[in-house]
């Protein structure tokens, strides 16, 4: 019947316009919950949900079992809600076809929701694409992605407000620029911040002394004190990482996305083209600050010292995954080197 994108669910959702089947997937979780917390204050009675309400671990649970709920009449109630979360339909056939069978006669009291949460589907596999045609034609198939980084400071703006104080457009950037942009993360700091600021504006003083910075925002100091050639800066951040005990394959994945969103800036320059191209071009949405920190760190590199760093980047990583020699020392030795590439110092 439709793919729905967040404002069209939304909207079905208050004008309680509810379908029979919901297939909802996509990489931002809090809308995730949000919109089911929704569908289910909307549907199920309180006082009825020991009976209309079935909820299932897909890892846990056959099929037969999430369809046998489904086909239940509710009590004293409009709808049966039966939610079935992370089940792996697509790596069964027999899954499949009893799924878009069931699909193709949905009885009329039943709201059967599909959600992948922790499981990612394969949207582009053959077996998933008959899942989403079945919940298409049954009722409605929702990817709720990221917000792009204007929304999420819109509404981290209107979250101020309505906690009691004030937050600038330009800050809230800046806000998930330090602690990352999962929307559940960025709430939960809002609280704080607008809590310590009491009725007043949040700055970006508060926003440094009181933010929580995520892993990437570490990373970017650390690569931003590499690039400056500033040793004693890159190994406190450094230390910083060592002492929360981040894993240093982790750490230096982020490195290596760092580094590639400024080899990617730098070669979008050379054509002529702006970040903002960069962004569309490779999907950067809700995350477009990287590419303004990438551009503001690689404009002293040029592409030849970034290939040489990620060159570097990648032996390091070969090196984690494949010998017994300590994590740590080799994360410096590359510290090290990066911040001879970016001086332009040879070494052996």
């Amino acid at each position: 019947m439709a793919r729905l994108n967040e404002s069209q669910l939304r909207a079905q959702i208050k004008e309680r316009n509810i379908l029979n089947a919901y297939l909802i997937y996509g990489e931002e979780r809090y809308l995730k919950e949000h919109y089911i917390s929704l569908l289910k204050k909307k549907i199920v009675d309180p006082a009825f949900e020991s009976f209309n309400l079935h909820q299932f671990d897909g890892k846990d649970t056959a099929l037969d079992d999430i369809l046998k709920d489904a086909q239940m009449l509710p009590m004293m109630s409009e709808y049966n809600l039966v939610l079935a979360r992370d089940y792996p339909v697509e790596k069964s056939k027999s899954d499949i076809k009893l799924l878009t069978e069931f699909l193709d006669d949905v009885p009329e009291s039943t709201v059967l929701i599909f959600l992948y949460d922790a499981l990612e589907p394969d949207v582009k596999a053959a077996g998933f694409k008959k899942i989403i045609a079945a919940f298409d034609n049954a009722g409605a198939v929702v990817n709720l992605e990221k917000r792009s980084e204007s929304d999420v400071a819109k509404l981290l703006v209107s979250g101020a407000k309505k906690r009691g104080s004030q937050l600038d457009i330009n800050n809230a950037k800046y806000l998930i620029s330090v602690s990352g942009n999962d929307l559940k993360n960025l709430l939960n700091e809002l609280d704080k911040l607008s809590y310590f600021a009491q009725g007043k504006e949040i700055t970006r003083d508060i926003i440094d002394n009181m933010a929580t910075k995520c892993l990437q925002a570490r990373v970017y100091d650390l690569s931003k004190a590499v690039v400056a050639g500033n040793f004693d800066s890159a190994y406190a951040v450094a230390d910083t990482l060592f002492n929360m005990k981040e894993d240093p394959v982790l750490i230096l994945s982020v490195i290596g996305g760092v580094y590639v969103d400024m080899y990617r800036v730098k070669c979008a320059k050379a054509a002529g083209l702006s970040y903002d191209d960069v962004a569309k071009h490779y999907n950067y949405k809700g995350r477009e600050f990287a590419l303004r920190n990438a551009s503001r760190d690689c404009a002293n590199l040029t592409e030849n010292q970034l290939r040489k760093s990620l060159d570097e980047i990648m032996d390091t990583d070969l090196k984690l995954k494949s010998t017994s020699t300590d994590k740590k020392l080799l994360l410096e030795e590359l510290i090290v080197k990066l911040i001879l590439i970016a001086k332009e110092v040879r070494y052996a």
